[in-house]
């Protein structure tokens, strides 16, 4: 069995068995009101699991089905598994519980009944929940402002980090750039530029390097990264300051 480390989560939703033979379960929003913003939040999950490492066996999405079958609050594993990449988990919940909620009230309870099935399935893994503990947390504090780690590049005078952030529905995601002059101990931290959607950050930054007073972003070489990165001036070019402050 390869063992995956964990890239998305994603929800549905459900009247029926969620097994196969069944119609398949839909995104998440007619049943249950929720908003799109549901779906940034198992973005973000995801993601700043993925920063750790967090293995999460043979498959690499979760996705969570919202479904009236089930009594509330029982969570059950389907079985349901058109591909070994992925696996359903089915949450009962009735509809009525959640439609009356504010939509902050809705969006926290996306946010328990994900980490009470992170913690159900890897229950005893010490490890992997001293992650999700670590990642609950910074999810409950930052919210959406939740800073994900992608890509450094270090060498012996200087360090340069890349991380982004997750927009909530129908916002763009920054794209951060955090530099350290380690002969001078100066650097600075500084957005680069708004992304249409998080996921731009792999065909956007490939390279990193130095050149001529500027810090050189790169972007890969393929033809489907050229198709996304048309939205975007590649490669990025940030001039190097001495000092400068971080602003959103």
């Amino acid at each position: 069995m390869k063992e995956r480390i964990i890239k998305d989560i994603i929800y549905y939703e459900s009247d029926i068995q969620n097994i196969s033979g069944n119609s398949l379960p839909h995104n998440v929003g007619t049943l249950y009101k929720f908003s799109n913003e549901v779906h940034a939040i198992g973005q973000r999950i995801a993601r700043k699991l993925n920063e750790y490492n967090f293995v999460s066996g043979d498959y690499d999405h979760l996705y969570i089905n919202y479904t009236t079958v089930i009594i509330d609050g029982q969570i059950v594993i389907s079985e349901r598994r058109p591909e070994k990449w992925l696996i359903y988990i089915d949450y009962g919940i009735s509809p009525d519980n959640i439609n009356c909620l504010t939509e902050e009230e809705k969006n926290n309870f996306v946010i328990e009944s994900t980490f009470k099935i992170l913690y159900l399935l890897y229950n005893g893994q010490d490890e992997k929940t001293s992650i999700i503990d670590k990642v609950r947390n910074e999810i409950n504090t930052f919210s959406s402002d939740l800073e994900i780690f992608f890509k450094t590049k270090e060498t012996a005078s200087y360090k340069i980090d890349i991380s982004y952030k997750i927009g909530s529905h129908g916002k763009t995601s920054p794209l951060i750039i955090n530099y350290l002059d380690k002969k001078r101990g100066t650097g600075f931290k500084e957005k680069v530029l708004d992304m249409h959607y998080f996921d731009d950050v792999y065909p956007l930054v490939d390279g990193i390097a130095i050149k001529s007073g500027y810090i050189i972003l790169s972007p890969k070489k393929s033809y489907k990264a050229e198709l996304y990165n048309k939205r975007y001036n590649t490669p990025i070019e940030i001039k190097i300051v001495a000092k400068q402050q971080y602003h959103e």
